[in-house]
């Protein structure tokens, strides 16, 4: 049988949105070569900063780049030319989940090309998982939903290497578990959180892209701290 928009029968909607998102986000190389790009760009213009300046900075210009893209107007159709399998997503998913799943899309290929400016092995699975994890963690956030421990935060950092030392797909299961029921109950009534809708280009999809990428650079810099000589 062929999966229509409702997806394979008895599947649940945030089992289809995961499994689309991992269908079509930014492979391992594409992110390893935006963060070198973005890292040589801070190296030309501030020569004299610290590796770790360099990092900070190209951490920023990626996380611009893709809050351009969330705020791009014009609908989902407009991005078809940075998603290639959009077709894909809107076959499986439908419309109002579409729009959730190129927002998620964007912020998850955002949290791989940091992972790789700030030196994580993308080849390692461990690295996909933790992209997914701070991509959901802070949606999650941002949508209002309850958490014991922000992800952005020192007890954040415990807790998602907590995850990728066994429980990380459950992990990003149950973190999609919570965004699939949020964005389904907001796609009947036509209006997804944060400005989600038929259109993509708003404001709110600006906001929320640079607040998972703002959650995604404190992660990593209080991740290096912590593994740096004299961490406490």
């Amino acid at each position: 049988m062929s999966k229509t928009a409702t997806g394979a029968p008895g599947e649940d909607p945030d089992s289809r949105l995961l499994k689309a998102i991992e269908a079509i986000s930014i492979s391992p190389s594409d992110a390893k070569a935006m963060a070198r790009k973005y890292m040589e760009r801070a190296r030309r213009k501030y020569p004299k900063s610290s590796n770790d300046a360099h990092m900070e900075a190209a951490a920023n210009g990626i996380v611009a780049r893709y809050c351009r893209l969330a705020s791009t107007s014009g609908g989902v159709t407009a991005l078809t030319g940075v998603i290639p399998g959009l077709g894909t997503i809107v076959a499986a998913l439908g419309g109002g989940l579409t729009d959730a799943a190129v927002c998620m899309k964007l912020q998850v290929d955002m949290c791989l090309c940091l992972a790789a400016v700030y030196e994580w092995d993308l080849d390692n699975e461990d690295a996909r998982h933790l992209a997914f994890l701070i991509a959901a963690g802070g949606t999650l956030e941002k949508a209002g939903a309850e958490a014991a421990t922000q992800i952005g935060s020192k007890a954040g950092v415990a807790l998602l290497r907590q995850y990728l030392k066994g429980a990380a797909l459950q992990a990003v299961k149950e973190f999609f578990k919570r965004i699939g029921i949020i964005f389904t109950r907001k796609a009947l009534e036509r209006a997804l959180p944060f400005g989600v809708g038929v259109v993509i280009g708003t404001s709110t999809n600006y906001a929320l892209t640079k607040y998972v990428g703002g959650v995604a650079i404190r992660w990593f810099i209080l991740d290096r701290e912590e593994d740096s000589p004299g961490a406490a």
